[in-house]
């Protein structure tokens, strides 16, 4: 598992020296070291998490936001019990999306189990954009996603703003 941090770091809970400089450099933050003394505890239990590459974290409203190597929020999500032992160890909602993907791959994590029909760039006449996003379905409560949410990560992580749009109206 690669982390932010050293492996040993996160397996012992003390910052060497060069960690602690990056830390105090601000190229890591405080949430980074935290999410990786967790997944390397947790990867000491259970050898699946020990194949991901954790390359930030964010904390948005509360919520824990993953982003992680290419590929490995599939396989998190392959296993579902995976995901919810990663949620456990970080006692609150765990976002993971890929940190080297498309703007549609991150949102399409993002949303999931939602299936996104289109992602569209719309320009504002002041020279700003906003990333249209339009949902298959319609928009119903037990679709398990916070779309409030959704739209918060993606401007703190991304710097993306969102408008979320449903293919039928209720």
């Amino acid at each position: 598992m690669n982390t932010p941090i050293c492996a040993f770091d996160a397996k012992i809970g003390i910052l060497c020296p060069k960690c602690d400089a990056k830390l105090k450099g601000g190229s890591i933050s405080k949430i980074d070291v935290d999410a990786s003394m967790k997944l390397v505890k947790l990867a000491e239990k259970h050898s699946e998490i020990d194949e991901i590459d954790l390359l930030r974290a964010f904390e948005v409203d509360g919520d824990y936001v993953l982003v992680l190597k290419t590929g490995d929020p599939l396989s998190l999500r392959a296993n579902s019990s995976l995901g919810k032992l990663v949620e456990s160890e970080f006692d609150r909602k765990v976002w993971m999306i890929e940190g080297d993907g498309t703007d549609r791959r991150v949102l399409e994590d993002l949303f999931f189990p939602l299936k996104l029909l289109t992602v569209n760039i719309v320009w504002l006449p002041d020279g700003s954009k906003l990333t249209r996003v339009i949902i298959s379905g319609k928009r119903t409560d037990n679709s398990h996603v916070d779309l409030g949410q959704s739209k918060r990560i993606m401007k703190d992580v991304r710097g993306m703003d969102l408008i979320v749009e449903f293919e039928k109206k209720e």
